[in-house]
């Protein structure tokens, strides 16, 4: 599998860098201050994604993303409404976990939390400072960015460009771009209770130490793959890769993997624009499902634009492949009720192959959408005339596709009928070719109290969950 690595802006054989059947991913979480949006869902979507497919693939994934929960951002939050960072923090985390649930986002292996980790984090700023990459100013503590010579290969900036970002002035700092690592304790901070004993006095994490130290404990130095939005590559990851490589000595991650930006309407998503648009806003209108497989409509490392008119496309799209999930699943009730059919031939592996091509070059999921569409009308032109071992086959190489996806996880089988159901669908059948519609009306009702929905076709009737 070939997974395109910011570091080397080049696509790279997972092969080639992973040992063994283990892979040790970190995925950035969100800061935990307000709900989530479509940009958080993209990211969550894209990794789970990528940890479903390298599990098809049978490698074992060790997935680790965290939650800040002390920040600025939660703080002032805490603040204004006169609660705690915790309580503040705690709250959102449950939300996005709520949302993430309607996208089928499968927990990480570890969801670290920063305020749980705080002795890790104070031992490790410790260690910086005993070797000379870091400082302390009145009780905060800064990383010296000139005492690390690798500073800006990440984010691939010259020391010209790096001093043209917009960073904070501080005339304590030895250097502008020198970043916090440790906080020390403001009125506000007090207020919210976030504030840790620290050898340096009360104080907070600073932002990007919190994933070196959390990474590095859960997955080891170094790891596989840290994954994240492509607005975290400067400054975040580019920090947290300084901290990180000074403390080890080593490049602390073997492949950089960010995703693009979700747009709305061409413009990129900002409170000042006023068009954030929340995970929860759209599912109040569209099922869990029909996001995530808009979201996997363009290729990760392109820009995605939003609008209800690209969303209404993916739907009718998801509807289709889920029509054809349920033909076959319909098909195989029916034939398991009154009995198999003569085989026909069977050529449906060449979807699988080209499937799994495409999401080996670079998590290609809008290609992989293509085949599973291609899968699905193949499907549906032989699904009255196979067998039902072959439609057994059908459905679950079809849905396995799907699930790598995370689509139709929920999925629930179409129920086999009973001798005594059975015997009143052919009742019906029968009355709808006499015309007595009432009775068959009568039948259909009764189906409908059990739970279930008759549909008729041309092949006789078929039905499904209500």
């Amino acid at each position: 599998m070939e997974l395109y690595n910011t570091m080397s802006r080049k696509l790279e054989r997972l092969e080639d860098i992973v040992e063994g059947n283990e892979i040790r991913m970190y995925v950035c979480g969100i800061t935990a201050y307000d709900y989530s949006h479509i940009g958080h869902a993209r990211s969550a979507v894209v990794f789970d994604t990528l940890r479903r497919f390298l599990e098809y693939l049978d490698y074992r994934v060790i997935y680790v993303q965290n939650f800040t929960d002390v920040d600025d951002k939660i703080i002032k939050r805490a603040v204004g409404e006169g609660k705690t960072q915790k309580e503040v923090a705690e709250r959102f985390i449950e939300e996005y976990l709520k949302d993430m649930e309607h996208l089928n986002i499968r927990r990480a292996t570890h969801h670290p939390k920063v305020t749980e980790h705080i002795e890790d984090i104070i031992e490790f700023v410790h260690k910086l400072l005993e070797l000379g990459y870091a400082y302390v100013v009145d009780g905060d503590v800064y990383f010296h960015v000139p005492s690390f010579e690798h500073y800006g290969e990440l984010s691939k900036q010259t020391l010209e460009e790096l001093n043209k970002h917009r960073i904070e002035p501080d005339e304590r700092k030895k250097d502008v771009k020198d970043f916090a690592l440790w906080k020390a304790a403001k009125e506000e901070d007090v207020k919210a209770h976030s504030c840790f004993d620290s050898p340096w006095g009360k104080g907070r994490p600073g932002w990007h130490i919190e994933c070196s130290v959390m990474s590095a404990k859960y997955l080891g130095v170094p790891f596989d793959i840290h994954g994240g939005g492509k607005d975290l590559i400067f400054p975040h990851h580019e920090n947290e890769r300084a901290q990180s490589y000074a403390l080890f000595g080593v490049e602390p991650v073997k492949i950089w993997v960010h995703n693009d930006f979700v747009r709305i309407r061409g413009e990129k998503m900002s409170k000042s624009l006023g068009n954030i648009v929340r995970i929860r806003d759209v599912l109040q209108r569209y099922e869990g499902e029909v996001l995530r497989y808009f979201l996997l409509t363009a290729h990760y490392r392109s820009p995605l634009d939003y609008s209800e008119e690209a969303i209404e496309r993916a739907k009718k799209a998801y509807e289709y492949l889920k029509t054809t999930l349920l033909n076959v699943d319909m098909e195989i009730a029916y034939l398991k009720t009154f009995g198999d059919r003569d085989s026909s031939s069977l050529e449906y592996k060449r979807f699988v192959t080209e499937f799994v091509d495409a999401m080996k070059h670079d998590l290609n999921t809008p290609r992989a959408l293509a085949v599973l569409h291609s899968f699905a009308g193949y499907i549906n032109k032989i699904v009255f005339d196979v067998s039902l071992e072959q439609l057994e086959r059908l459905f679950n190489s079809f849905k396995t596709l799907c699930s790598v996806l995370g689509l139709f996880e929920k999925w629930r089988k179409v129920p086999v009928l009973s001798e005594e159901d059975a015997e009143r669908v052919r009742e019906r059948e029968k009355a709808r070719r006499e015309k007595k519609f009432n009775i068959a009306d009568s039948i259909r009702n009764e189906f409908a109290e059990k739970g279930l929905q008759l549909i008729d076709t041309p092949k006789g009737t078929r039905w499904k969950l209500r």
